[in-house]
């Protein structure tokens, strides 16, 4: 079926691109109209062989002819089950569970070491225990304190991850924990940009981020750590503690006051957020009655749902730090209902509806920090009320992911609707500058902030994991990083 040609009405045809040229045998430049920073990223794209995907006899470069019928897929789609690549190992079957795979005797950095890859579908329970059996030899945990505990115990105890029968390389995550808040359900009035509706999401926002020390720290140990702004501590653009601006996420009080001072113990601290939220509370409408409230302003109510996909089990980094906070703001008259789902996908049908208060979650990052998909709104170009029914959609649904162009893609989750930080987003675009860039994204994530739409809890890292008796360990890449894989370079690992 021609699907690319039938029933569709174009333009006039163009028969090239005159931005894509080429300039050698195996050379070739893509020149854009303007300067747009994220460009390069959306130019990762697989190099398809003209020999095997076209027809040579139509490839003419000086007359436009690039070896293919114009809307004819016909040769691409013979070859759609026999695929040819130019990747270190070859596929050769699919069975139960397991990829077979073969050295690629012909790969260009050379005829990789170990002749055979197999890659088994192996649930996450069984994936220390794999290694340790033989089953595994290398594989990626979900690391965590008990992981942690597992590795060790099998190298012997005193709390080795490097032992004589696992090796672990640690490496962090390109994304970051969080605790969602919708904006167009977490309001006062009508209203999700005023100051009150601002100001009741910080006032649970303040009670949330007061536990995320004490609830991070027991579900991962030392192995990951709290941050303080929507983005990840792998990007380049992420405030750090020494930059001009940095703030502690939900610090200060109402009237910008620093909610902690030095030497405070945990109770301490606990009992000091719980009283800036009354501050907030009271300025977002709260009635507060003898430190507790009593009366909610029109719009807003006296209790919210936080759903966490912690498999029904209270499984979830952000399980302990959601508990307490629950039950921190009981004592002041506001119930945060709890609700642990052992499906996430009925978060996500829940998100997509606007039918979710507050919701915990992970972002995965892409290596630039363009927060167009995340925070964008197009709020220049919105004629309506940008009060009650306020959409900032703009584009198909793109999911709990970054990257593409869907025009505020995921935003739809926040409902932020703020020309400053949509002019922030673009004109960052329009920089190769990263320093300049990285101060315009400071201001984004500011705005941000000042929604309250998120409460950034915890940036974690990821394992991998090696059998130290099968691996030849001296044959891996010492140089694993969070943008660098332990495959990157897997022609040269070798077995023992």
């Amino acid at each position: 079926y021609n699907y690319s040609t039938v029933g569709v009405e174009t333009g006039k045809s163009a028969d090239h691109i005159s931005g894509i040229q080429k300039t050698g045998d195996y050379s070739m430049r893509v020149v854009a109209t303007e300067v747009d920073a994220t460009l390069i990223y959306q130019l990762a794209m697989p190099i398809a062989p003209l020999h095997y995907y076209g027809d040579e006899s139509k490839y003419d470069y000086d007359n436009n002819k690039f070896g293919f019928d114009k809307g004819d897929l016909s040769i691409v789609r013979e070859k759609t089950t026999q695929p040819l690549g130019a990747g270190p190992y070859a596929l050769k079957s699919f069975e139960n569970g397991t990829v077979y795979m073969d050295a690629n005797p012909t790969y260009y950095k050379g005829e990789p070491k170990t002749a055979h890859l197999n890659f088994l579908e192996t649930q996450e329970a069984d994936k220390v225990t794999g290694v340790e059996a033989g089953t595994l030899d290398i594989s990626d945990p979900s690391y965590s304190t008990e992981v942690a505990g597992q590795i060790a115990q099998y190298n012997g105890g005193d709390d080795s991850m490097d032992g004589s029968v696992i090796t672990t390389r640690l490496i962090d995550y390109r994304g970051y924990g969080y605790i969602g808040i919708a904006a167009d359900n977490v309001k006062v009035g009508n209203d999700p940009a005023s100051e009150e509706s601002k100001d009741l999401r910080k006032a649970i926002g303040t009670v949330l981020a007061a536990y995320r020390d004490e609830g991070i720290s027991s579900y991962y140990g030392n192995t990951a750590s709290v941050i303080n702004y929507p983005i990840s501590n792998t990007s380049w653009a992420a405030p750090q503690p020494t930059d001009d601006g940095y703030k502690v996420a939900f610090s200060v009080d109402v009237n910008g006051n620093d909610i902690y001072t030095s030497g405070m113990s945990a109770d301490e601290r606990y009992a000091a957020a719980l009283q800036a939220a009354l501050g907030y509370f009271e300025a977002a409408g709260y009635t507060v009655t003898d430190g507790k409230l009593t009366a909610a302003p029109a719009g807003a109510k006296l209790e919210y749902e936080l759903q966490i996909p912690a498999d029904g089990s209270g499984d979830h980094p952000s399980f302990m730090m959601v508990s307490e906070a629950k039950k921190a703001l009981e004592t002041i008259g506001m119930n945060l209902i709890i609700t642990d789902l052992s499906d996430s996908s009925g978060l996500w049908t829940g998100i997509d509806a606007h039918q979710v208060d507050m919701w915990c979650a992970a972002w995965g990052a892409t290596v630039d920090p363009d927060m167009y998909q995340i925070y964008y709104a197009d709020v220049a170009d919105f004629n309506g009320d940008m009060g009650n029914g306020y959409n900032p959609m703009g584009g198909p649904d793109q999911g709990n992911s970054f990257g593409g162009a869907a025009q505020g893609g995921s935003n739809k989750m926040y409902c932020i609707a703020d020309a400053e930080l949509d002019n922030l987003i673009m004109t960052a675009r329009e920089s190769l500058d990263q320093n300049y860039r990285k101060t315009m994204y400071k201001a984004c994530l500011d705005i941000v902030v000042d929604w309250a739409v998120e409460v950034p809890v915890y940036q974690r890292q990821n394992a991998i994991i090696f059998s130290t008796q099968r691996v030849n360990m001296n044959t891996v890449t010492p140089d694993i990083t969070t943008f660098y894989k332990w495959y990157s370079e897997i022609e040269k690992i070798e077995l023992n």
